[in-house]
C-alpha cells in the first residue's frame, strides 16, 4: 500500500484502508499499528453541520473578529474509532483547526493556515482540508475568523468523510525472545522502522493522523 494512499489526492474523498487492512498511525509522536474492522461513510448532511455563532452563545461574529476555538462535539469519538474528515465553511468566514485545544493543524513554524469559502475554488474536493481524529480525548477544536468589515450573524461549517473502527495489532514474537528483545521490537515499531513493521505488522498504510 502507498504511504498516504488517497489521503490528500485532489479528488473525491475515499477510504484510506478497507476492512482487514492494516494502518500505521502517527499520533503523540509515535507510530501505532491497527487493523481496520469496520468502515462507514459520513455523508455531507445537516447532522454534520455546525453553526459556530450559536455554539458560542452569541448573536454575531464581529467585523474582523474571532470566535475563540471550541470543541466540536459532533466530531468526538470513542477509543478504537477514527474519523477521516474534510470540511468547508458555508458562510464567508475562515476556520482555524486545532487537534486538542493547544495543537494547531495545518501549521508551520510561523503560520497557521485557514480554510475559507475560497478554498474550494482551487481545491474543489477540499482535499487540503483533510484531517483525522484518533480515539477519545483527541478532539478537534475550531476557531473562527471573520475577514469582513461587517459583522456576520452566522458561521456554518459542513463536515463529511468516513468513520473507522480499529483494533490494535499485537506483534507475535518467537518463543525464544526475551523481554528485552520484545521491548526492542516494540520500540522500533513505535519509531516506525519500516523493516520491523513489515516483519511484525505486514503491509500497511502509513497515516499522518496528527503532526505532533
Amino acid at each position: 500500500m502507498g504511504e498516504v494512499a488517497n489521503i490528500f489526492d485532489n479528488g473525491p474523498i475515499s477510504l484510506i484502508a478497507r476492512i482487514k487492512d492494516n494502518i500505521s498511525v502517527y499520533t503523540a509522536k509515535k507510530w501505532a499499528h491497527y487493523q481496520v474492522v469496520y468502515t462507514e461513510p459520513w455523508p455531507r448532511s445537516s447532522p454534520l453541520r455546525v453553526e459556530m455563532v450559536a455554539a458560542a452563545l452569541v448573536t454575531f461574529i464581529a467585523a474582523n473578529g474571532t470566535l475563540a476555538k471550541r470543541l466540536i462535539p459532533i466530531l468526538q469519538v470513542t477509543n478504537g474509532e477514527m474519523l477521516h474528515v474534510r470540511f468547508e465553511p458555508l458562510d464567508d468566514v475562515e476556520g482555524v483547526v486545532y487537534q486538542l485545544a493547544g495543537t494547531g493543524k495545518f501549521v508551520s513554524r510561523n503560520t497557521h493556515a485557514r480554510v475559507s469559502m475560497t478554498t474550494c475554488l482551487r481545491d474543489p474536493y477540499l482535499a487540503t482540508t483533510t484531517f483525522f481524529i484518533m480515539g477519545n480525548q483527541k478532539d478537534m477544536n475550531l476557531e473562527v475568523r471573520n475577514p469582513n468589515a461587517v459583522a456576520l450573524p452566522q458561521a456554518r461549517f459542513q463536515f463529511f468523510g468516513f468513520r473507522y473502527v480499529l483494533e490494535p495489532i499485537t506483534p507475535l514474537f518467537p518463543e525464544r525472545f526475551t523481554d528485552v528483545q520484545k521491548a526492542a521490537v516494540r520500540k522500533k515499531l513505535e519509531d516506525g522502522d519500516k523493516e520491523t513493521v513489515a516483519q511484525y505488522i505486514g503491509p500497511t498504510t502509513w497515516l499522518p493522523a496528527e503532526g505532533r
